[in-house]
């Protein structure tokens, strides 16, 4: 009987294979755009993909608001589908606001029959309009990598399975929220010199994986920030650095786990809370970091 039920098993993992094996090399892509319509000022940008990798950057664009780039790399299996992947673009304007909407298909080409295929989205957005950006992916990882000048009226970003790392560099203005989440991976956070546009909350969350976020702030903020960021299973690293007429308080919370200070320069308090010398200040940045299993790791600095 055991050699039986191990003969069916092995013949079971030799058709499972055969299935499953890539039997042809793939190299495809499909590129849409939205095209520049005069009097536009905002984008919202709704994005979807079940399986995609996704870049977003900003870059002045001739005759385009936005284009999209979708490349399938590798191969696939006996029962891969010609259409590996579908991609549908819709957009309408109202109002000198662009509503568009990206969706992207994967398992209706049979991507389950296809592991070694990756497929990959590049996002380009011209930096002349406003966006509101809404992103999430079933499986990938998310890349924003913005410009100096780009104005967000929203930024929603989140994986399933995969990372997400938003990189808000100098002058980005922020007119709104900021959440950047996974299920499974790792959250990233790069913030220099932002210009916040009222009272603005950052929420940075994962179920399994670790926080990393870096605020560096010279530039006089306009109203305060907050920043949530809660890990389920995963550490928390958190870097600030701030000047002038800007404070800042931290508070930590691990239910299994400590939290060390790595460095703190111009900041008083014991772990936690700790806060900026010149706290409270004409505007201040406010952070909460909590985990359930894991540590939290703090760098902190203030210089007037």
């Amino acid at each position: 009987m055991a050699i039986v039920l191990i003969s069916i098993l092995v013949v079971a993992v030799i058709v499972a294979a055969f299935f499953l094996l890539p039997v042809r090399t793939v190299n495809a892509s499909e590129s849409r755009s939205i095209s520049y319509q005069a009097g536009v000022e905002n984008l919202d940008l709704r994005f979807r993909a079940d399986v995609s990798g996704v870049n977003i950057t900003f870059e002045e664009l001739d005759n385009a608001i936005a284009t999209v780039n979708v490349s399938a790399i590798g191969g696939a299996g006996v029962f891969a589908l010609p259409d590996l992947f579908n991609l549908t673009l819709d957009y309408t304007v109202r109002d000198r606001v662009m509503n568009a909407t990206i969706d992207i298909d994967t398992f209706g080409g049979g991507w389950p029959w296809h592991p070694w295929l990756h497929i990959n989205c590049d996002v380009r957005i011209d930096p002349s309009v406003r966006v509101g950006l809404n992103v999430k992916t079933g499986v990938g990882k998310i890349l924003v990598k913005t410009e100096h000048g780009v104005i967000f009226d929203a930024l929603n970003l989140e994986a399933v399975t995969g990372g997400v790392r938003a990189d808000l560099t100098e002058d980005v203005v922020i007119g709104g929220n900021v959440s950047v989440r996974t299920v499974t991976g790792g959250t990233e956070l790069l913030w220099e010199n932002v210009v916040v546009n009222g009272n603005t909350i950052v929420n940075l969350m994962t179920t399994t994986g670790g926080i990393a976020a870096d605020i560096r702030q010279a530039a006089m903020l306009s109203s305060n920030v907050t920043l949530n960021a809660h890990a389920t299973t995963g550490g928390i690293s958190f870097a600030i650095e701030i000047r002038g007429h800007i404070g800042a308080k931290i508070e930590s919370a691990t239910t299994l786990g400590g939290v060390d200070v790595d460095r703190q320069v111009g900041f008083s308090g014991t772990k936690s809370p700790l806060q900026s010398n010149n706290y409270p200040d004409d505007t201040n940045i406010e952070a909460t970091l909590e985990t359930t299993t894991g540590g939290v790791g703090i760098d902190a600095k203030y210089n007037p």
